[in-house]
């Protein structure tokens, strides 16, 4: 008897709709060049989310678990075997198999927009950045007139920025967009020409993954001196002789929709804020605000059908179950259990 009434007890759990309480999206973020997964900053930062949006998981997208080797490959490496390699990342966590919204910091939001246009499984829905060269950089951050060390730097990274040896190996020379030599650049470029879509064959994945955002919201640095032009983080072109700034609007990219910018600003989906002062300096405040805005938004879980996630027997479907049951005395505990219950 009692091995007859704990079974109608679990058929009619089964039978009951189950509840899918909201819970807030999961966020996943990407450290600046430099830097590191786990590094204070990037802490502090989901930690603040974290606090904002309680229960929220948080992944911060590394390259190598050991943190001072995950600094040195956001220095040195190809972007294109990287960026597989965090798809393949994201991909496995089981927190993220529903989707995610994206924080990125310097050029970390320019590669998690490659993730979105390359990889976007699991699908990002909101991709906030932070001082991103977007449009590339066109120069090297200016060195003190006393820093021989850094003019020689940049030097050589300028002479040597579209060798084969660098577009496979240095991470800035794979986003080094310098339009007195554009057609090297696109001949070249081992990253930024190609999920610019700049070249002549268009990828129509990268513009329908990109135009599925529900929001692009990019930050730009006032006073920003290490991302050359500062005006990249709002996809802008800047004459280097003239300093005249040609908006996203205007440019081609954005008129002709090569990678589905076009798409989102026309919808409204395309958001431009600045953060006054230096690059990357963000305070507590100014971070609170932004994840308060964009970040937490409660979803429910949905089935590939977009429908919530519910036990599949309705009550309708148990009580036609019940009825065919034959053994009589089964019957009767089923109705007198589903009676306690559903009344």
């Amino acid at each position: 008897m009692t091995r007859l009434i704990s079974m109608a007890i679990y058929l009619l759990c089964l039978a009951m709709p189950m509840l899918a309480s909201p819970s807030p999206r999961p966020v996943v973020i990407w450290h600046g060049l430099g830097d590191s997964y786990d590094s204070d900053g990037m802490q502090r930062v989901a930690a603040l989310i974290q606090e904002i949006h309680p229960g929220i998981f948080v992944h911060s997208v590394y390259l190598n678990r050991e943190s001072s080797q995950d600094s040195k490959e956001s220095l040195l490496g190809k972007l294109d075997d990287q960026l597989a390699l965090v798809c393949d990342q994201l991909a496995s966590i089981p927190e993220l198999e529903h989707g995610f919204d994206g924080l990125g910091f310097s050029q970390g939001g320019l590669f998690l927009r490659g993730y979105v246009e390359r990889c976007n499984a699991p699908k990002a829905y909101k991709l906030v950045t932070f001082g991103s060269p977007h449009n590339g950089v066109a120069d090297f951050p200016p060195c003190n007139a006393r820093d021989f060390v850094c003019r020689r730097r940049n030097a050589f990274l300028k002479t040597k920025a579209y060798s084969q040896y660098a577009q496979e190996s240095i991470t800035v020379a794979q986003y080094y967009r310098d339009p007195d030599q554009y057609d090297t650049y696109l001949e070249r470029s081992g990253f930024l020409a190609d999920i610019n879509n700049e070249r002549r064959v268009k990828n129509a994945t990268y513009a329908e993954n990109l135009s599925s955002l529900e929001n692009l919201v990019l930050y730009l640095f006032t006073e920003d001196e290490t991302v050359v032009p500062k005006e990249t983080a709002w996809f802008a072109e800047v004459n280097k002789k003239t300093g005249v700034v040609t908006p996203l609007e205007e440019r081609k990219i954005y008129i002709e929709d090569w990678f589905g910018l076009k798409a989102l600003g026309e919808s409204g989906r395309v958001h431009f804020g600045s953060i006054e002062g230096q690059h990357m300096r963000i305070t507590n405040e100014t971070m609170i605000e932004i994840a308060t805005k964009y970040l937490g938004t409660e979803v429910t879980l949905e089935t590939e059908k977009g429908e919530p996630i519910q036990q599949q027997k309705t009550l309708e479907e148990f009580v036609e179950y019940v009825n065919n049951i034959r053994n009589e005395r089964l019957q009767q505990i089923f109705a007198a259990v589903a009676g306690q219950v559903y009344v």
